[in-house]
């Protein structure tokens, strides 16, 4: 992505605003994804312990942090103006952009590949790239394959900060620790007694994150729920996610207190799914029928890994060199049982 910002002469933002994992355990092994504990630029990951060095850096942070863990290079990308320029690009190579609901895939004579639309047309392609998000699996079962993909409901809010709670540099800051909700006694109450609410009084898992936005603006976001379901065009958002996750994000931010009674208005929300195989990790490559590959299941994690899968996937089409991880994201992985294995043994899903 850095290489397309300079070939684009800069046509889309990058912003290396740093991601930050907070958690309230002490324990060293919370974090072991190779972090350093010095500060120097070179260092992907920098750990961050003990409540006055956190503090001193990170004041709007809860008390109870013990530990951070910081990443220099993540940050932020303009996802439409790096999309729009791409397609430029691919017209200006020669492509074509045909609009369509897909209602039908099905070989020729030839072994060719003929996509029907609901408005009447016909694509003819020797090669076929199955890339529709949560709608990938339905696509695979119109040529008789099958998918282990499963799409989950995620949501998001953007609300407006007053109070100025949130610092407008604060990184991209990912609580890591599963936690209970602060009811009052009388709402756990009202909730136990009730097995549409009672939900509310479960663990929630890690993962809650939350970034300043444009505009004196919050987003937050909590891929809480785990269930899957049928896609839709349109899905419905909860009206109580917007309550759920501010009242989580105060366990960490203590501030945002200020805001759990009344949210700020307006309240914007988002819903739309993970796509996601079962281990969390994308499914990139051929599928084990001539002719036909995959870009799907990128869960929550599409526009970060977009571009390296793209090109994973069409050295995959065109016979080129492959990455040293190509097994691990190729359809193929689930007949390797080392790679399995090795899946297995990581434990946690990566799931934000």
């Amino acid at each position: 992505m850095d290489d397309l910002a300079t070939q684009s002469n800069g046509a889309f933002v990058m912003r290396y605003s740093g991601y930050e994992f907070v958690s309230e355990s002490s324990n060293p092994e919370m974090f072991t994804w190779g972090a350093q504990t010095d500060q120097s630029a070179e260092s992907s990951m920098v750990r961050l312990t003990g409540e006055t060095a956190i503090r001193a850096e990170r004041p709007y942070l809860s008390p109870s942090i013990r530990q951070l863990l910081r990443m220099p290079r993540a940050g932020y990308a303009d996802v439409q103006a790096l999309g729009g320029w791409m397609l430029r690009e691919a017209r200006r190579a020669g492509a074509e952009l045909v609009r369509g609901e897909v209602v039908a895939l099905d070989s020729d004579a030839v072994g060719d590949f003929v996509i029907t639309t609901a408005e009447g047309q016909c694509v003819g392609c020797e090669q076929l790239v199955l890339a529709g998000g949560p709608f990938s699996g339905r696509l695979a079962a119109m040529l008789g394959l099958d998918l282990p993909i499963e799409n989950v409901l995620q949501q998001k809010i953007l609300i407006g900060d007053p109070l100025g709670v949130i610092p407008r540099d604060m990184p991209f800051t990912i609580f890591a620790d599963p936690q209970r909700l602060d009811w009052s006694e009388e709402d756990a109450e009202m909730f136990a007694a009730d097995p549409e609410f009672a939900f509310l009084l479960d663990e929630f898992p890690a993962g809650l994150h939350i970034k300043p936005e444009s505009g004196r603006q919050i987003k937050l976001g909590w891929a809480y729920n785990r269930a899957p379901q049928v896609p839709e065009w349109s899905p419905v958002a909860d009206d109580r996610f917007p309550e759920i996750v501010v009242r989580g994000a105060r366990r960490f931010i203590p501030a945002l207190d200020a805001y759990v009674d009344e949210l700020p208005a307006p309240v914007h929300q988002f819903a739309g799914y993970y796509s996601r195989t079962p281990e969390n990790l994308p499914l990139i490559g051929p599928l084990g029928m001539d002719g036909v590959f995959t870009v799907s299941a990128l869960s929550g994690y599409g526009t970060m890994a977009a571009c390296a899968a793209g090109e994973l996937c069409a050295a995959s089409m065109t016979g080129g060199a492959l990455a040293d991880y190509a097994d691990y994201f190729s359809p193929a992985r689930y007949q390797n049982h080392e790679i399995m294995a090795e899946v297995e043994r990581v434990g946690s899903d990566g799931q934000l």
